[in-house]
């Protein structure tokens, strides 16, 4: 008989550590509350329209992530539109390499529409930082401060770039996490620096094939089961799950952060993993759509706004959804929802009055979109039990809470698991 490895939540870590355990020799288990896998980064239904619940950027760099979708039958070159780094603002500035090599993104750095021959020097200085082992980890603002970054790159590029990559303000990320993610993309070779945008729902991209997948090789996703308590013994776990229980020799908790620390109560090793997870603070998201005139296209499939509402405006149709559909992110967001809403469109009409008034709007917020990350953010350790790991975005120190964390954190989870047995 192959281990079994219950794994409770079916978002992107859970279900990669899913198909990590059966590339393992495992025997797998998911247990998903929600009726659709993907956790934070699904497809929703609206009015028979299917939305993301969060538009979402991937980046050449996210090797995990990619491989994790070419396993499970997802391709990468259907399912996302890949541009070389491309970085378009509401007032001009625009930054366009040439490909996907390191040369072509120095010259679209050092060329860019809107860039002073002062900043050059500024940005080479950054650039040299980041790329230092021992780097501070300060806020992103200090940082910007301390190597001199001129106005004109910290509107264009550093905030902007920080708010997508970690969620958090410049004058509260961690330097140390931004220089991580910087290094993998502008210093790293290939495509890594390519923005790689989605063409399908989240859903498509990844957790709805995850789940054939893994349902073709015998693996029950269980959706709509609730893991109400966990109870350990000398040989296993007991799983409540409503009216029905199920025993499994290894556990992981793959949910969002928020509901993991109450799943551990009573499991023994687990109370410092628990505190850790509960002292992490968060941010939202929201999204706001708008419907416009099917004739309507902007003159890029993603557009940055310098005063940060919206951060970024992405054309639907021109990524394979319906014609008209703009997507508005707002990253960090605080206010009320309408409010969003009305101050997004304003920003739009200003930028394009061509765009009219808009057919329909929708807004979709996660409150909790992901951990704020801020320096020095304590390392959460595994439990000391090793029939237990712990996988969500947030158990990956040295990044952001992406969609490569979550599923990179969901993989080591596996392998965790599949060490403890192979030891057994």
């Amino acid at each position: 008989m192959k281990p079994t490895v219950g794994i409770i939540g079916g978002g992107w870590a859970g279900l990669a550590c899913a198909v990590e355990c059966v590339r393992r020799g495992l025997a797998p288990v998911v247990f998903e509350a929600a009726a659709h896998p993907g956790g934070r980064a699904r497809g929703v239904s609206l009015d028979g329209l299917v939305l993301d619940n969060g538009q979402h950027i991937l980046i050449g760099a996210y090797t995990a992530t990619l491989d994790m979708m070419h396993t499970v039958g997802a391709d990468p070159d259907r399912c996302l539109h890949r541009l070389p780094l491309t970085l378009s603002f509401d007032d001009g500035f625009a930054l366009r390499a040439r490909g996907g090599s390191s040369l072509a993104r120095a010259l679209a750095l050092l060329t860019a529409r809107g860039l002073h021959w002062r900043d050059v020097s500024c940005l080479l200085r950054l650039l040299w930082a980041i790329g230092r082992p021992d780097i501070e980890d300060e806020t992103v603002s200090a940082l910007l401060a301390r190597t001199g970054q001129r106005d004109n790159l910290v509107r264009h590029l550093w905030d902007p770039l920080c708010v997508a990559a970690l969620n958090t303000a410049p004058d509260q990320a961690s330097a140390r996490v931004f220089a991580r993610v910087l290094a993998d993309s502008l210093l790293a070779g290939g495509g890594a620096a390519d923005l790689l945008l989605p063409r399908v729902d989240l859903g498509a991209l990844f957790p709805e094939p995850a789940v054939a997948w893994l349902t073709a090789r015998g693996v029950d996703v269980m959706r709509g089961s609730r893991v109400r308590h966990i109870r350990s013994s000398g040989t296993g776990f007991d799983l409540d799950v409503g009216e029905t229980g199920h025993r499994v020799d290894n556990l992981v908790i793959a949910t969002a952060p928020q509901h993991a620390a109450g799943l551990m109560l009573g499991l023994a090793g687990c109370s410092h993993t628990a505190s850790a997870i509960d002292a992490l603070e968060y941010e939202a998201i929201t999204t706001v759509y708008a419907a416009f005139d099917a004739s309507c296209t902007l003159p890029d499939p993603m557009t940055g706004f310098v005063d940060g509402l919206p951060h970024w405006v992405f054309d639907r149709g021109a990524l394979g959804g319906p014609p008209g559909l703009l997507a508005a992110v707002v990253s960090a967001d605080t206010r009320q929802r309408n409010t969003t809403e009305r101050e997004v469109l304003q920003a739009m009409k200003r930028r394009w009055p061509e765009l009219g008034e808009p057919l329909w709007v929708r807004s979709l917020s996660e409150r909790r979109a992901s951990f704020r990350c801020v320096p020095h953010r304590p390392l959460i350790e595994q439990p000391a039990d090793r029939r237990i790991a712990v996988a969500g975005d947030y158990m990956v120190p040295d990044y952001p809470a992406t969609l490569e964390s979550a599923v990179r954190s969901g993989i080591a989870a596996a392998h965790r698991i599949a060490h403890q047995e192979s030891n057994a």
